[in-house]
């Protein structure tokens, strides 16, 4: 399945999933094997997340 707006993982580079659930996302990198914090997801691909003006 081929997203041409693919996230990475912010500590090894390697695509990363995202599992929505109930109204929540989480990310989980298949090659580090661990769940990643959304704010490190975010910090890492800058384009896909433009900032939200309060």
């Amino acid at each position: 399945m081929a997203d041409e707006k693919t996230l990475v993982c912010p500590d090894c580079g390697k695509d990363i999933e995202v599992l929505a659930a109930c109204g929540a996302k989480s990310y989980f990198c298949n090659h580090c094997n661990e769940l990643k914090s959304s704010a490190r997801v975010r910090a890492a691909n800058p384009a896909l997340f433009p900032e939200q003006k309060d």
